[in-house]
């Protein structure tokens, strides 16, 4: 079996949000389960970081708040060595971390500006994968958040935002684990294909909502066949 940490950055994450995560992060180990796949996420405990960590950059969409990309991959990977180090016979050197801020990178030299959905870093053999739950949040789901974590707010105006979340959370869901199943997928060397499937990344969100939840006959079976590999070595 090939298990895999997962956790997520709690910083700025609301209690409903946190709970569609949990309800993902089982989603997907069921996925796998029923897929007869020797993968499994286990949960490592949130992250929290300090808010210090925090850095605003210049994008062309405008000024971006986050935490640099190379902190959370050292956060991430450290979280991954303890875990690695307890010694327990799980076989486990991969990590998974969500996070609700946008993955961006800039040179701090050149001024160079880099977005990303998912990103993955190697480090000694461990292997580290960062997704943004940023992209699959509509903004409908955004304002509804918003007022309700408002405590000024008229209640006729949470009573909508309660009506409108019942309809954008599933979605946001069923978002995250396709974009679960992508990163996996690359850390076990599957690329981007053109196939209805969750290897094929979209350019929007109708697009990934009509993605099938899976992957392709192609990337299953090339998925089956490295899993095997990794077994042999």
């Amino acid at each position: 079996m090939e298990y895999i940490g997962f956790t997520y950055v709690s910083n700025f994450v609301s209690k409903r949000v946190e709970e569609i995560l949990f309800e993902a992060y089982n989603d997907t180990n069921k996925l796998f389960e029923e897929w007869k796949l020797p993968i499994r996420l286990v949960y490592l405990d949130k992250l929290t970081l300090e808010p210090g960590y925090l850095i605003t950059i210049e994008t062309p969409e405008g000024k971006v708040r986050l935490f640099p990309l190379d902190v959370l991959v050292d956060f991430l990977d450290y979280r991954l060595k303890v875990e690695i180090e307890k010694n327990d016979g799980m076989n486990m050197n991969k990590i998974l971390g969500i996070t609700s801020f946008p993955l961006t990178s800039r040179d701090k030299y050149f001024g160079f500006y880099e977005k990303f959905l998912g990103f993955q870093a190697e480090r000694l053999g461990r292997q580290v994968m960062l997704l943004s739950m940023r992209p699959f949040e509509s903004d409908s789901m955004r304002m509804a958040l918003k007022i309700l974590d408002n405590p000024l707010a008229d209640e006729d105006l949470k009573r909508l935002a309660v009506r409108v979340l019942s309809r954008e959370l599933p979605a946001f869901k069923m978002r995250l684990i396709k974009g679960m199943l992508h990163e996996i997928g690359h850390s076990f060397g599957l690329e981007h294909c053109s196939n209805d499937c969750v290897m094929n990344s979209p350019q929007t969100l109708e697009e990934w909502d009509s993605r099938f939840l899976g992957y392709c006959d192609p990337c299953r079976q090339k998925l089956e066949k490295n899993l095997n590999s990794s077994w042999k070595d």
